[in-house]
């Protein structure tokens, strides 16, 4: 009887935490709040230039022969370094907006072009001169062959509609869920340090 006696006065009345919790709602609600809005206050202040990104995909063209059999008329990889290399020292794009080409996973013949911007139609004309030096390039390439499967582009330029740098949503649901998670924390913390003095100060009276 003795030791449940003492068991029972060791726990933590669930019931109880749950009603001080409830008791303290303001606090949580108003913590939160105000949490939430020094964030947003700070997205607004901060207010980045948006960027969007674009994309452009291109399906790499063959060769063919009786001899050698059929082979790319480029090989995609070498490709993509080139076209790397070639604009980003290009005068034209600036350190901000240089291409990042590169080979689509999964797949030894589809290049994957990814171009950002400030601007959605400068990003379009970035990536439409991209496609004119490949077209020119394989074009020429591919004059010393009988057979060839010219490079194609695969659909359309697509640019994203929102800019991929907005994250004034994110910031904010995530500061509002951790103001609050903070503000029960901060509770549990003052009430767990509450009990564990009366159980000091009860101990020290015996």
């Amino acid at each position: 009887m003795q030791e449940n006696k003492i068991l029972n006065e060791d726990e933590i009345d669930l019931r109880e935490l749950f009603k001080t919790i409830w008791d303290k709602r303001f606090f949580i609600i108003i913590f939160t709040f105000i949490i939430t809005l020094i964030s947003f206050i700070y997205v607004l202040l901060k207010n980045p230039t948006p960027v969007y990104e674009g994309k452009i995909y291109f399906e790499m063209g063959e060769m063919k022969g009786e001899t050698y059999g059929s082979k790319l008329i480029e090989n995609t990889n070498d490709l993509a370094s080139l076209i790397n290399i070639t604009f980003n020292e290009n005068s034209s794009f600036s350190k901000e907006e240089n291409p990042n080409a590169l080979l689509k996973k999964d797949t030894t013949k589809i290049l994957e072009i990814t171009y950002f911007g400030e601007n959605k139609d400068n990003i379009k004309n970035k990536l439409e001169k991209i496609k004119e030096f490949i077209m020119v390039r394989h074009q020429k390439l591919s004059n010393f062959y009988d057979i060839a499967v010219q490079t194609k582009q695969i659909g359309d330029i697509k640019i994203s509609e929102e800019a991929i740098n907005d994250k004034k949503d994110l910031i904010l649901t995530v500061t509002f869920i951790t103001g609050f998670i903070f503000s029960i924390f901060f509770i549990l913390t003052n009430i767990l340090l509450f009990y564990c003095l009366t159980k000091c100060n009860s101990i020290s009276f015996k």
